[in-house]
């Protein structure tokens, strides 16, 4: 069994800076899922910026409360919510309060 969480330590700067981020599932793990996956971290007021890439993505919000950008729309988000990102599609994310915004991103690997 392996049990796995966000850790503050094994996160770097990523985004040009503006998250903290770390795997969620490492090479060489037991699975080898048809995804890359990733935590994103703000611990207060930010914003990821604002990107888009070939593959589809999912946010899945774990803890605290912020709004999602996606393609021109915008949504408030908090825990226990998941959100579907087309390819292509400019997203990012932003903690509006001084309490931590954590998720989980998963998206697909371009060779499916």
């Amino acid at each position: 069994m392996v049990i796995r969480n966000y850790n503050d330590s094994a996160a770097s700067p990523a985004h040009a800076g503006t998250i903290r981020a770390h795997t969620v599932i490492p090479k060489g793990s037991v699975i080898e899922p048809p995804f890359d996956s990733a935590w994103g971290y703000l611990g207060g007021p930010g914003r990821l910026e604002t990107h888009s890439h070939t593959a589809a993505e999912i946010y899945i919000i774990f803890k605290g409360s912020g709004r999602v950008h996606v393609d021109g729309e915008f949504a408030e988000v908090g825990c226990g919510d998941i959100v579907e990102i087309p390819s292509g599609a400019p997203h990012d994310i932003e903690n509006l309060s001084d309490g931590e915004l954590l998720w989980l991103a998963f998206w697909w690997k371009e060779n499916l």
